[in-house]
């Protein structure tokens, strides 16, 4: 066998980078000086030089779905880590409102009962009021005047039939405009009976009227105790429910429960598809 032949078998290798130093110094020698194997040898040159190039293409072009499905997980997890984030949020949120609404809960029942306490001592006063003028008259009223002189300015009795009729829930007491003191059968203020002239309040919420057997009881709470019973008067009829305190909580726990489970889902179905391309 001849150089040319041993050449033309290591020019395979010795583009390849394969041979040892020795074979590489014996093809180098050789191309120096056969034109030949170098025509040959720069053939298969330009032939490995376009395969590489069909490789790289190709390589590249498997690449691509791949950093493309690569670049979705990124994205996936980026949103998933702030998924994460507003979880956490949102369960601090919530439990902050929780707490709120359970301080508020409490307040609201403090206020709840202070409106009970006024509405049953209204309730009291009358029913001792009538059971007075049940036994005793009308002068059975000033007993009721002095008791209740730290919180009532004037207590009258009205016979129904000199008065314009009432509507039919003033069984229990109920607040209105003073009827006027001139038509009362009989007026106290601080147990003693007043015979002059008296100017009813123009403020509803402060007098107190119910009618029984014929009778009506009209009492107006002094100026030092209408607070009191404004404030009652605004929890009975403007307070909010204990649902109503709890719904920024429940929104929250929502927005949590929500944030979570598509957290979770996100994170299920990125482990699946990274699973099969595996």
């Amino acid at each position: 066998m001849n150089n040319c032949e041993i050449v033309k078998d290591l020019l395979p290798m010795y583009i390849d980078g394969l041979c040892s130093d020795t074979s590489n110094k014996l093809v180098k020698q050789h191309l120096s000086t056969c034109s030949h194997c170098k025509q040959i040898y720069e053939q298969m040159l330009n032939e490995f030089e376009v395969e590489q190039i069909d490789l790289n293409t190709i390589a590249i072009q498997q690449k691509q779905p791949f950093e493309k499905l690569n670049n979705i997980f990124k994205s996936y997890g980026d949103f998933s880590k702030l998924l994460e984030w507003l979880t956490v949020l949102a369960v601090v949120i919530t439990i902050i409102l929780l707490g709120k609404g359970f301080i508020d809960i409490q307040g609201l029942k403090a206020v709840i009962k202070h409106q009970e306490n006024i509405q049953q001592e209204q309730q009291n006063i009358m029913n001792t009021s009538f059971e007075k003028i049940s036994s005793e008259g009308a002068t059975g009223l000033e007993k009721v005047s002095t008791d209740y002189q730290n919180k009532i300015k004037y207590i009258a009795v009205f016979d129904a039939a000199d008065v314009e009729p009432l509507a039919k829930d003033y069984a229990k007491p109920k607040a209105i405009y003073p009827l006027p003191y001139e038509k009362a059968i009989a007026v106290y203020e601080n147990g003693q009976l007043l015979t002059e002239s008296i100017t009813p309040s123009d403020y509803d919420i402060g007098t107190m009227v119910m009618e029984k057997d014929g009778y009506i009881v009209q009492f107006e709470y002094a100026g030092h105790y209408l607070d009191e019973v404004e404030r009652a008067f605004q929890t009975k009829h403007y307070s909010p429910t204990t649902l109503q305190l709890l719904i920024p909580a429940l929104i929250a726990m929502a927005a949590s429960l929500c944030s979570f489970f598509l957290y979770r889902k996100i994170k299920k179905t990125n482990r699946k598809v990274r699973n099969l391309i595996s």
